[in-house]
């Protein structure tokens, strides 16, 4: 009678002596394939945005006759609402490409609570074409200026959930202080206010509730950039990994 022969994986395994199956850290350096992996879906999910927002503004089209001059021009400034909420996505997605990409140099690994937040914080990225395209097409509307403050304050929120959750998680590459996380987060807060003080402006007059987004933002980091900013913690090499 043949012998069965059972096959037994052999499961690969992290720092810690874990199954790779039940990590949960996953680090920037070594085999850092899973840290790689977010990071590269990230950037994907960001460059998606920018190119669904470009999407939305189209070709023009000219009714009276493709030679007529008046018509093409007409055609153009039919398109400016989708060009302002085009500007309107670009500069803010940038701007949260940014802090974030700056964000990510600051981690020393990542696990799969972090990960689920930034799933989260993706997903919001994502969509946030939509409301700057109500904000291009109807920009004299206090509702479209409303939904994208609400809708920017809660992509800022989830920034200081990553930072939170960073932190809980030990995933920076060097502890912090806690006047440093103080800073850091007050600063990740300071969008957030800005855009939810724009709402009742935006009743007024909407056009300076926009104003104030750039003119805030502005302000608020030239006033945290004045009060007293901690040190950054110095990078230190050889940290231990998380289990």
């Amino acid at each position: 009678m043949p012998t069965r022969i059972r096959y037994c994986p052999v499961m690969a395994t992290d720092g810690s002596g874990s199954s790779a199956w039940t990590r949960n850290f996953y680090p920037r350096e070594g085999d850092g394939v899973g840290f790689d992996r977010v990071v590269f879906f990230s950037d994907a999910v960001f460059a998606i945005a920018l190119t669904l927002a470009a999407v939305e503004i189209g070709i023009p089209e000219i009714e009276g006759g493709e030679s007529s001059v008046p018509a093409m021009w007409q055609a153009v400034q039919d398109k400016f609402p989708a060009i302002i909420g085009f500007l309107v996505a670009f500069l803010v997605v940038a701007f949260y490409w940014r802090v974030n990409h700056q964000f990510t140099t600051t981690l020393r690994g990542m696990n799969n609570h972090y990960i689920s937040a930034v799933i989260v914080y993706l997903g919001l990225i994502a969509l946030l074409p939509l409301p700057a395209a109500m904000v291009g097409e109807y920009g004299s509307n206090p509702l479209a200026i409303t939904l994208f403050a609400l809708y920017a304050s809660a992509v800022s929120g989830m920034e200081v959930v990553l930072f939170v959750v960073a932190d809980r998680g030990d995933l920076f590459v060097t502890p912090i202080t806690p006047a440093f996380r103080r800073e850091k987060v007050i600063g990740a807060l300071s969008p957030l206010v800005v855009f939810l003080t724009s709402i009742p402006i935006a009743f007024v007059n909407p056009a300076a509730a926009m104003i104030w987004w750039v003119v805030g933002s502005i302000g608020a980091g030239f006033l945290l950039s004045r009060l007293s900013p901690a040190a950054p913690p110095p990078d230190a090499a050889g940290r231990p990994e998380a289990s």
